[in-house]
């Protein structure tokens, strides 16, 4: 899985989003809020990379956090990308 479009994130101090840039950013309308476990995960694809590694590399930031919250809400977020077509399976 991997980011569709590429993305430039920026921190316009009360919120974070995500500016679609490049050739294909006429393609996506508007830009995409981010929280800070939101700007980690979108790093972390872009480059192709699996479901797996994404939710180890969570795990490991986030040592506190049980494995099943950390899978649900990966499972949320990539609905939420995959639902607005900015997400490659």
């Amino acid at each position: 899985m991997k980011l569709r479009y590429q993305f430039k994130i920026v921190d316009m101090g009360d919120e974070i989003v995500a500016v679609p840039v490049g050739d294909e950013k006429d393609q996506l309308h508007g830009v995409i809020r981010l929280n800070d476990i939101g700007v980690e995960i979108f790093s972390l694809l872009e480059e192709d990379t699996t479901p797996e590694k994404v939710h180890a590399a969570m795990m490991e930031k986030y040592p506190d956090s049980s494995k099943d919250e950390i899978g649900k809400m990966l499972e949320s977020f990539f609905n939420t990308l995959l639902h607005e077509g900015v997400l490659i399976p």
